[in-house]
C-alpha cells in the first residue's frame, strides 16, 4: 500500500495570482473555460455524467455496496490517469491500491469533491477540469501539458469488508501446501504464521526489536518462484522498520545464520501490495543471511 503523494498539487498554488502583470487567465476564468471543454468532450462521446458543483463531472460504472467515505476518512484507490486532449496515459496503478487521506489539503480537488459521494467497492470515472487536478503544472516527460483536463478511471476499495482472518487462513494454507509439495524439510512453524528453515546456524547474538541489522537477501513470490528483489551486498536497517515477517524471522536468528523465511501476506505487504511490484495478498519467500546486529 502506498500513500498518494507524487501527483498531488495544492489548490492554493493553483489559484494564487501575482499582484504584478498577470501571466495568464485567473483560476476562475480557466475553470470556466475547462468546464465548457469537459462538457463538450462528454457530449461528443455520448457520456451522461453527474455534474458536481466543484466543476468536476463523474460517472459510476459499477456501484459498490460499501459505505461512503467521510470527508476525513482514508480511502484506498487504484486509478488510471488520461490526458483528455490527447488520450495519453499519464499514470496507471493497475492493481496497486493507494491510500488517500480525504482531509489532506494537498489532495486533488476533484478527488476531494467526488470520492466522498462514492460507495466503497465502486468503479467510477472523474472528468476533471485542470484547476481541480494538476493546474498549471506540466510533467517533465511532456505527457501532461500545463492546464490539462484529465480523466481519472478509479476503483474505490471496500476495505471495511475485507476478511483478515479468512485471508490469513488462505495464506498459511498456501505456504503449508508449498512446503509439502516441495518436500521442504526441517521447517519451523512460528505462532505468527511465519514458517522458516535455518540452513546455517550462526554463533553470534540475536537481534532485538531496537537493533540495527546488516543482512543479505533474495525475495521471491511463493506462487511463482519469481525473484522480485535481492542484494548480495549487505544492507543495513532498523529491524523495527522492516516488514513484520522479517522482524519476526530475523529476531529468531543468531548472527552468522542463513535461513529461508516463508512469510504470509499479512506479515508482508498485505492487502495493498507494495513498491509497484508486489501484488495484493502476496505470500513471500526470503533467503537471508544475518551478517551483524548492534
Amino acid at each position: 500500500m502506498k500513500r498518494i503523494g507524487f501527483w498531488l498539487i495544492a489548490f492554493g498554488l493553483l489559484s494564487s495570482c501575482s499582484t504584478d502583470t498577470p501571466s495568464g487567465p485567473t483560476f476562475d476564468d480557466q475553470l470556466k473555460k475547462d468546464v465548457v471543454t469537459v462538457d463538450a468532450y462528454l457530449t461528443s462521446k455520448g457520456i451522461t455524467a453527474t455534474q458536481d458543483p466543484s466543476g468536476a463531472r463523474y460517472v459510476v460504472g459499477v456501484n459498490g455496496t460499501g459505505s461512503i467515505p467521510g470527508a476525513t476518512d482514508t480511502a484506498y484507490v487504484s486509478l488510471k490517469t488520461t490526458v483528455m486532449s490527447s488520450g495519453a496515459v499519464y499514470f496507471d496503478s493497475k492493481d496497486d491500491f493507494y491510500s488517500v487521506i480525504l482531509s489532506d489539503r494537498n489532495l486533488l480537488y476533484s478527488w476531494k469533491a467526488v470520492i466522498p459521494k462514492i460507495n466503497r467497492g465502486s468503479s467510477f470515472t472523474i472528468y476533471s477540469p485542470s484547476g481541480l487536478a494538476y493546474g498549471t503544472s506540466a510533467s517533465a516527460n511532456g505527457i501532461l501539458p500545463a492546464n490539462s483536463n484529465v480523466i481519472f478511471d478509479m476503483k474505490l476499495f471496500d476495505d471495511k469488508a475485507f476478511d483478515k482472518a479468512a485471508q490469513f487462513k488462505a495464506d498459511t494454507t498456501a505456504i503449508q501446501n508449498y512446503l509439502t509439495t516441495n518436500a521442504v524439510a526441517n521447517y519451523v512453524k512460528d505462532p505468527s504464521g511465519l514458517r522458516y528453515v535455518v540452513t546455517t546456524v550462526g554463533t553470534g547474538a540475536k537481534p532485538t526489536a531496537s537493533s540495527t541489522i546488516s543482512f543479505t537477501y533474495t525475495g521471491k513470490f511463493l506462487k511463482s518462484g519469481t525473484t522480485f528483489d535481492s542484494s548480495s551486498t549487505p544492507v543495513s536497517s532498523k529491524l523495527g522498520g522492516l516488514i513484520k515477517g522479517f522482524q519476526i524471522g530475523m529476531s529468531l536468528l543468531n548472527v552468522g545464520s542463513k535461513a529461508t523465511l516463508y512469510i504470509p501476506s499479512s506479515l508482508a505487504y498485505g492487502l495493498f501490495g507494495g513498491s509497484g511490484t508486489i501484488p495484493s495478498n502476496a505470500n513471500l519467500i526470503f533467503d537471508v543471511e544475518l551478517i551483524s546486529t548492534n
